[in-house]
Formats: structure tokens, C-alpha cells, sequence
């Protein structure tokens, strides 16, 4: 194309021209301004979501802790979890807590440093809920997946706890067995009752999408209270229930 058919185009088609002799930082400059209101409209739409606390006389379930109205019966620690608990039914659950175990490197030579091996293991529990019994306690190899079947015995390792008295103990049958971590807590337990539907407070920029930080409103006899995260009855007509960032818990 010679310079007469560039100033023709040029004619019938300026933006050839002007996307010839536009530079590169222009349109990084424009895209990042398209991104950034697409934030902006983005963030501005969540936030328009949320909403004011509809019940602010209503105390919240750490306030209840705290004053002694709610007590823990297996408490989770804040930061890591821990324990991990899954319920075999609506009164029985197994608790597993994470340890490591320091053993000495046996055989070494006097000239190399010695070396501290550190070995991951759990420490599992089956108890009850209502009567506090605990029925099983071993520490076992964190390597060992800890199973449960449609019977509701668990599965440590080779070995098989039969249900509902967790006392014998048979050659472990893995047939129709899952794993006890791939059990949700929804499967076994209803949601506590609400007596007005959750909102959402606030919306944060912790991933791509946002995270929604939610408030329930439960209802558990006589007592109301507000919660951050989903609670699950665990008896009928009890005062126990289970929160998955706290524990399990009894409205005394």
C-alpha cells in the first residue's frame, strides 16, 4: 500500500490512523481503567447487598460464652480448628486432634549432626454428647484414614469399633466405609432454627470473587442469639448444638 492509498483509508477510516500512531501505553492505560471500574462497579454492588443488624438487642453467641450462659462441652481452637469432630449420629461424634511426636534418629555417626525426626499423629476419641462417656481413645499414625460405615462403626486403621457401644472390636471391613473427612456435619445434624432470616453484613477483598460474612439468627428454646457461622442441632428438644468455628455447646 503506497502513501496515497494510507491518506484514502485515512479518509474513510480515521480510526486506522489513530490506532497506527497510537502508543502502546495508551491502551494499557485504558484497560486498566476498564479493570479498575469494573472493580468499582463490582464492589459497589456487593456492598449495596448488605445490610444493617435487624435484631441489635439480640445478644451474640460469644457474648453468651462469655457470661457463662453458653458452655462448651469440645472446643475448637480458633485459629487452626482443632479438633477436627464429625458426628456419627445425634448424639455420638469422633474427635480427632493433630500431633506431632518427636523421636531420636537412631545410628548416627559420631562425626554427622544429630537429627530430631518429627512424626505426625492423631489422637481419636468417640464420645456422647449427652452422657459425656467417652468410649474409645487411641493415638494413632495420621497416615490412617479413620472410617465410618453405614452401620455407623468406625474404622481406625485395621481395626473396627463396632456401634453403638464402641467397646468390641473386630478385623476392620471397609465394604460401603468412607472416609470420616468426607462426612459433612449437614448429613447427620439439622440446621438450628431461625427466627429471622441471616443477612449479610459485609463483603471483604480476601479473593477474587470477595468473601461474604453472613449473621444468623437462631433460636434454641426460649434463647435467641446471633451467630457469624452455621449452627446444627444436635438432639431434639436439647440444649446442644454444634458450630463449626467453635465446637459443641450447651445452652445451660
Amino acid at each position: 500500500m503506497d502513501e496515497t492509498d494510507i491518506a484514502y483509508a485515512t479518509v474513510l477510516h480515521p480510526q486506522v490512523q489513530y490506532r497506527k500512531n497510537r502508543p502502546a501505553t495508551d491502551f494499557k492505560k485504558g484497560k486498566m481503567k476498564n479493570v479498575s471500574l469494573l472493580f468499582f462497579i463490582t464492589a459497589f454492588l456487593l456492598q449495596s447487598c448488605t445490610s444493617e443488624d435487624k435484631h441489635p438487642n439480640v445478644p451474640i453467641l460469644e457474648k453468651l460464652i462469655k457470661n457463662g450462659e453458653v458452655v462448651f462441652v469440645e472446643k475448637k481452637d480458633s485459629v487452626s480448628l482443632q479438633p477436627f469432630i464429625t458426628f456419627v449420629n445425634d448424639s455420638v461424634y469422633v474427635v480427632q486432634t493433630q500431633q506431632q511426636v518427636s523421636a531420636d534418629t537412631k545410628n548416627i555417626k559420631s562425626n554427622e549432626k544429630a537429627v530430631t525426626d518429627v512424626v505426625i499423629k492423631n489422637s481419636i476419641a468417640i464420645k456422647n454428647v449427652i452422657s459425656g462417656k467417652t468410649y474409645l481413645s487411641e493415638t494413632v499414625d495420621s497416615k490412617y484414614p479413620i472410617r465410618i460405615n453405614e452401620k455407623n462403626d468406625v474404622i481406625i486403621n485395621d481395626a473396627m469399633f463396632l456401634a453403638p457401644g464402641y467397646t468390641t472390636k473386630v478385623k476392620a471391613d471397609t465394604t460401603f466405609a468412607k472416609n470420616i473427612t468426607d462426612i459433612n456435619v449437614d448429613e447427620k445434624l439439622k440446621k438450628l432454627k431461625e427466627f429471622d432470616k441471616s443477612i449479610t453484613t459485609k463483603w471483604t477483598n480476601t479473593n477474587r470473587l470477595g468473601t461474604m460474612h453472613k449473621l444468623f439468627y437462631y433460636q434454641l428454646g426460649e434463647r435467641k442469639f446471633k451467630s457469624a457461622s452455621e449452627c446444627y442441632l444436635i438432639t431434639e428438644n436439647g440444649n446442644y448444638f454444634y458450630n463449626g468455628k467453635l465446637g459443641i455447646l450447651k445452652i445451660k
